[in-house]
């Protein structure tokens, strides 16, 4: 396979991602208003609340349901924008003197391409930390059973001379575990209850925003490349062939 080939394909993909960029805008908005039930705080904690303090270790359908919805979006987000760079960068000309403005479209789409990415890119590892500070936050609930287990080993050695088979020495040894399992109260910290709903309800909105974000810039990329794909594909017009046996990437 040639450089030649690749730039086709990667031609091709770019131009799928785009052809289908609307329609997967609208499919994502869908999912994101069906799993996006509140539409402000006091509601959001109000429900986030009544289902802690039936069940405190239950997970949060709500907040569970839009992060992998969110996360995905992302992930997408991320690997389509890396095929419009590969797409814009396996489409830079060789360098030669004069007619360089599609040069110069290329290089500015270029870095709106890099900056949405690396938004993307921190969106994704900032929610992350979702699941691990949630769970720090129950294991603060004093009403839990906490089990600890502890393993004592008792090694015992002992010699004896003279006897029938001669000399010998013994080793002994036995092993106990013992399972605690204790609770501070046997009551639930209404306070704990609030903080980690309030918790959930931050990361709720953060995930939402995130997303609703995300869907945005998606659209500003689209709407880049619909106006300027022209000067993205073809940057010193259709009839040009110097990109080279390699296709030169070098930008000036």
């Amino acid at each position: 396979m040639s450089i030649s080939d690749l730039r086709k394909s990667s031609t091709t993909a770019a131009k799928s991602i785009l052809s289908n960029g609307v329609e997967t805008l609208t499919t994502l908005s869908a999912s994101v208003t069906a799993a996006t039930p509140h539409a402000n705080v006091t509601s959001a904690e109000s429900a986030f609340v009544a289902a802690i303090s039936t069940d405190v270790t239950a997970a949060n359908d709500t907040v569970d349901g839009l992060y992998k919805i969110v996360r995905d979006a992302l992930t997408m987000g991320i690997e389509n924008i890396r095929a419009l760079e590969k797409f814009i960068g396996l489409r830079v000309p060789q360098m030669e003197d004069g007619n360089n403005f599609g040069v110069t479209v290329q290089m500015m789409m270029s870095k709106l391409l890099k900056e949405k990415r690396e938004a993307f890119e921190k969106s994704l590892s900032d929610t992350s930390k979702y699941y691990s500070s949630r769970s720090d936050a129950i294991d603060k609930f004093n009403h839990l059973s906490k089990v600890s287990k502890v393993e004592t080993v008792t090694e015992s050695k002992g010699a004896s001379t003279g006897g029938k088979d001669g000399d010998s020495n013994t080793t002994s040894s036995n092993t106990s575990t013992e399972i605690k399992t204790s609770t501070s109260s046997n009551t639930v910290d209404i306070h704990r209850v609030k903080s980690l709903a309030a918790l959930d309800t931050q990361t709720y909105f953060e995930l939402k925003f995130a997303v609703e974000g995300m869907m945005d810039d998606y659209l500003i990329i689209l709407d880049n490349f619909e106006k300027n794909m022209d000067k993205l594909e073809n940057p010193r017009g259709k009839g040009y062939g110097g990109y080279g046996s390699g296709g030169s990437s070098m930008v000036y």
